[in-house]
């Protein structure tokens, strides 16, 4: 749920008409968070020509500014405003070395190389692999088998505020992406799950876990996601009260010692994945 948002939406007017433009002439790196409506910028950080879309600005533009909450009670506003609020998570998650596809709306970790990540909840520690060879099997001449690597497959989330009885939260939903062997580029447009229908069935069971692994990779293992916007940072409690937080953990915490006294868990490499029958 969160509980801090942004005080202010800023607004000026803009050079330009597209936002391909403004990415053009203000682009860096990460992606910008920032909403052009007509020919008008929004964003959450203030305005100003030294600002990272002062590029964009036109010319003697007046900088506005307008309550958030004034946004979040307005129908059509209200979805500009998450709109913007889910732009800077996209920016947040690049930062925790994250990539956002916009053709199926999820987050992974983009990689041409084997990638696991150690993480502590409940004062155990756990391997979880989000990238992995997809492996493929061809017979020759219908006998020989030859494997053979036809790209990556990857543990992923779809995430992104949403607006229900009026309180903002921050949803989370577990997923599954195919890539290309350069570990970014999709290798399908549809939707893709674990063929075994007992790997269905176990993934449901650690719905609670994987949540929990993926809160710990957005929130850097604090009990809070905090999201710098230059103007007001937003605030999401990702854990109950009183529980305790899960966390990533460095390969050079993961000493024999320790793991042994914190009785290691692992959950396995990623399924084989197929696609999802429409």
């Amino acid at each position: 749920m969160v509980v801090e948002s942004p005080k202010f939406i800023f607004s000026a007017e803009s050079e330009f008409q597209t936002e391909q433009e403004v990415v053009e002439a203000c682009g860096g790196a990460g992606p910008l968070p920032f909403l052009l409506k007509g020919s008008t910028l929004y964003t959450l950080s203030p305005l100003t020509k030294s600002s990272f879309l002062g590029g964009a600005l036109k010319e003697g533009a007046t900088i506005s500014q307008e309550p958030f909450a004034s946004w979040r009670s307005d129908a059509q506003r209200s979805k500009w405003a998450i709109e913007l609020l889910n732009r800077f998570l996209r920016l947040h998650a690049w930062k925790r070395g994250l990539r956002f596809d916009d053709g199926q709306g999820l987050f992974y970790f983009t990689r041409s190389k084997p990638k696991k990540l150690w993480w502590e909840v409940g004062g155990k520690i756990a391997q979880r692999e989000v990238t992995a060879p997809n492996m493929k099997h061809y017979q020759v001449c219908g006998q020989q088998e030859v494997e053979f690597q036809c790209g990556w497959k990857h543990e992923a989330v779809r995430a992104g505020f949403v607006l229900c009885r009026g309180c903002l939260f921050v949803q989370l939903e577990p997923a599954w992406f195919l890539t290309e062997l350069d570990g970014k580029t999709p290798a399908t447009t549809q939707r893709v799950a674990p063929l075994s229908s007992s790997r269905l069935n176990q993934d449901a069971a650690k719905l609670p876990r994987t949540l929990s692994f993926w809160s710990a990779v957005f929130a850097k293992g604090h009990r809070e996601l905090r999201i710098e916007t230059g103007g007001g940072p937003v605030r999401v409690r990702m854990v109950c009260p009183g529980s305790f937080p899960p966390r990533i953990v460095s390969k050079e915490d993961t000493t024999l010692d320790y793991l042994a006294v914190t009785s290691v868990e692992d959950d396995g490499a990623i399924p084989e994945l197929g696609f999802i029958e429409a």
